[in-house]
């Protein structure tokens, strides 16, 4: 036979298990909330400009100009270097004749040395001075077919002077009158005068106190190591 439950028994027992699913909701962990997605903005990105032509992407000003070619440049030659005691560079060739004295024609006395060169060595002022006498080769001075370019430097002090015979030429900007210094370039080895077209030397002569010659070789030793003499 079946027992009907009565209502009110009904309603006790919905009571009881709403009460259990409640406290069984208080005590197990509440899961966390779902976060929110996040918002995104979009940017507007510019669009590039087209690309211009070859021929107008730069302005005709802004165009590359050829570049010109670099002209080599010269060595400079260096200055030349006088000896410490000595009228001219002793290289590429510095044979002295030691020939002070020798008879010459017309009954004269060679009365300086022979310093055998190449045409356009060096010569140089022996003491500071001045240039007192210059003769011109091929000019109707007096000794001018016989010296060729002639100097005689005379020093500053006591007197004594010193002649350098058949140059090929003078140094710039020097004449007679002209002070110079020990060392200073005064002139080029040559053949000008009487030795004869291509016997290039020069003749140099030493006057101590302004009076008679002496040998220079007395006063030039030591030579510089590159001469020989003869």
């Amino acid at each position: 036979m079946t027992r009907l439950l009565h209502p009110r028994s009904s309603r006790a027992m919905l009571l009881v298990a709403a009460t259990a699913v409640a406290a069984s909701s208080m005590l197990s962990p509440h899961a966390p909330a779902a976060a929110a997605p996040p918002v995104v903005h979009a940017v507007p990105v510019a669009q590039a400009p087209p690309l211009a032509q070859p021929a107008e992407a730069l302005a005709p000003a802004q165009r590359l100009a050829p570049i010109a070619p670099i002209a080599p440049v010269e060595p400079v030659a260096p200055a030349p270097v006088a000896p410490a005691n000595f009228p001219m560079a002793p290289v590429p060739r510095c044979d002295i004749l030691s020939n002070f004295g020798d008879g010459r024609s017309g009954g004269r006395a060679h009365e300086g040395i022979d310093i055998l060169a190449t045409k356009g060595q060096e010569v140089f002022a022996m003491v500071d001075g001045t240039l007192t006498l210059q003769v011109v080769a091929g000019s109707n001075q007096s000794g001018a077919s016989l010296s060729g370019n002639l100097w005689q430097l005379t020093a500053a002090t006591g007197g004594t002077y010193y002649i350098y015979a058949h140059l090929s030429a003078f140094a710039d900007g020097l004449s007679k009158g002209s002070k110079v210094t020990k060392g200073q370039l005064i002139g080029y080895v040559g053949d000008t005068g009487n030795p004869g077209a291509g016997n290039y030397h020069l003749h140099f002569e030493i006057h101590p106190g302004g009076g008679a010659a002496v040998d220079p070789l007395t006063l030039l030793r030591p030579v510089p190591v590159e001469c020989k003499v003869y």
